[in-house]
């Protein structure tokens, strides 16, 4: 599916600048520069796993923006892109690619791409906890460029409250020319830049004051909000930010989250979003802006954490939720499920999966993969958990052929198909509540069959 100019069956509305009215389109936004010159901006909507039909100009943009990144977000066809499993938003000068997520769902049970976009920045929002409310489905569909705004929205809102609260400072050593004596002298440099001078002292001091590496990143993400922002209040507001910023030298941005202390912990929200920014943004070559942006996501990976999010959210005491604990196999090799729950002493296993099993039935290889799972962390039960997004039935289970090594422990696989979405259309905020009653009732049963078998016998 792609909105590609009058073609496309659906339509959004768009701002027509000449005349400040609002005009009916849907794959192209008409701006005017400075000059006067119309430009045209193509915007295209597509849903993950499918192909979108694309110009070679475009093809070739995006294929090149891709390998800066050492990205696998798409493949090339003729004059196509084969989508994968990222979901989210990629910006370019006059280009911009949507993508979003469909859960293998042909029917398309959730109607229009505006509600499909709301689910994803409600899920989105649960997962790195931004700081600003997701607009309704219906704003969404008539409001181009939404899902990047909402993110530079959440990420300048988590700035603004850093500067308010003051930010981390720390040591750091310094040689400069300075007014007063303070530090060791530095002879060479003092002859060499103050012989005529002797007001004025060339020493290396330790001083104290904003210039950390962290400082340093919020702004440079700055920066790329002020460029990367298309509504017009939240770019002014950027760049007002940025103006009250402290100056601080740029630094590399890291792969990862750098590890947080209790000082720098009020970080951690802004922090995430900023490397969000600068980890898939391309500087211009006069280095003076940021002339494109990605803000894309692994949707398996999206589902997992909004998973283990909303069960943590549930459980609080009640469960421990782990996230990709893993153990050794065979050798060097290691494997790991989803998540690992573990209510009263006893361990579930949990393998998300953002797909639809054709016929309601799992493939073999993930049976198979949670049976070893099962037997590694010692578990009687491993669900394969599904997005119920088709309203299917609430889950399947049955044992697995007891194992001629441990005849007499069984496992049972559940496939388990989750009410991620409510009768709005929107996320279910009793997901979390329901699968963990769900895995508490298997933890009951199991008591109540072993107390049956232990008078039994």
């Amino acid at each position: 599916m792609i909105w590609t100019g009058e073609k496309s069956a659906r339509s959004t509305t768009f701002p027509w600048t000449k005349t400040g009215r609002r005009k009916r389109s849907a794959g192209f936004i008409k701006r005017r520069n400075p000059a006067g010159m119309a430009l045209t901006s193509a915007y295209l909507v597509a849903y993950e796993h499918e192909r979108v039909r694309v110009t070679s100009e475009q093809q070739r943009r995006l294929l090149q923006f891709q390998a800066r990144h050492g990205a696998a977000w798409f493949t090339a066809g003729h004059q196509t892109l084969r989508l994968s499993s990222y979901v989210g938003i990629i910006q370019l000068p006059g280009l911009t690619l949507e993508i979003l997520p469909k859960a293998d769902d042909p029917a398309r049970t959730i109607t229009g791409a505006g509600q499909w976009k709301h689910v994803l920045l409600q899920m989105l929002q649960r997962v790195y906890e931004m700081p600003v409310a997701v607009p309704a489905a219906a704003q969404l569909a008539q409001a181009p460029h939404a899902m990047l705004d909402l993110f530079v929205a959440a990420f300048v809102q988590a700035a603004e409250s850093l500067l308010q609260r003051g930010l981390v400072k720390r040591y750091r050593v310094t040689d400069e020319n300075r007014p007063a004596l303070k530090g060791q002298l530095l002879f060479a440099q003092q002859l060499r830049h103050n012989l005529s001078h002797g007001e004025h002292f060339f020493t290396r001091a330790q001083v104290y004051d904003v210039a950390h590496p962290l400082n340093s990143l919020i702004r440079m993400a700055l920066q790329v909000a002020a460029g990367q922002a298309r509504g017009t209040s939240l770019a002014a507001r950027a760049r007002t930010l940025l103006l009250h910023w402290p100056e601080v030298a740029a630094v590399a941005v890291p792969a990862e989250m750098p590890r947080l202390t209790r000082k720098t912990e009020p970080y951690r929200t802004a922090l995430e979003l900023a490397l969000l920014l600068l980890n898939h943004s391309s500087p211009t070559i006069q280095g003076g802006g940021t002339e494109a942006v990605a803000l894309l996501f692994d949707m398996n990976r999206l589902f997992e954490l909004y998973v283990a999010k909303q069960l943590r959210r549930a459980a609080g005491s009640r469960a421990k939720v782990k996230v990709q604990n893993q153990q050794s196999f065979w050798g060097s090799v290691r494997i790991r499920p989803d998540l690992a729950v573990t209510i009263q002493g006893q361990c579930f296993v949990l393998d998300t999966k953002w797909k639809l099993p054709k016929h309601q039935r799992p493939a073999a290889a993930d049976l198979q993969q949670l049976y070893a799972y099962c037997h590694l962390w010692k578990s009687p039960h491993g669900l394969l958990l599904y997005p119920g997004i088709t309203r299917q039935g609430k889950a399947q289970q049955q044992d697995f052929q007891a194992s001629g090594l441990m005849p007499n422990q069984s496992v049972t696989a559940h496939v388990y198909f989750a009410d991620v979405l409510d009768h709005k259309e929107g996320l279910n905020p009793a997901f979390g509540a329901t699968l963990l009653g769900y895995l508490e009732n298997l933890l009951k049963d199991s008591i109540h069959l072993s107390v049956r078998e232990q008078k039994v016998g």
